[in-house]
């Protein structure tokens, strides 16, 4: 009849066992200072608006070679 207790206290247990295991490997982990943090921050900026000219003037091009073709709106 305790099966479902136990099998309550199981889990609980192995919820337990793993955030312990996370706060161990938390521990393991080197964050970046300051500067490097910043470094990141920009760079990951400036490829995001990189990719965003790229693609814009990307489509810009596909659009005008399709009106030239006379394919799509105006």
């Amino acid at each position: 009849m305790m099966s479902g207790s136990s099998s309550v206290r199981g889990k609980l247990g192995l919820a337990v066992a793993y955030f312990r295991e996370v706060i161990v490997e938390m521990k393991k982990v080197r964050w970046p200072n300051r500067k490097e943090l910043t470094s990141y921050t920009i760079t990951v900026v400036l490829v995001c608006l990189v990719m965003f000219l790229l693609t814009y003037g990307f489509d810009v091009l596909v659009t005008k070679g399709f009106q030239a073709l006379g394919i799509g709106n105006s």
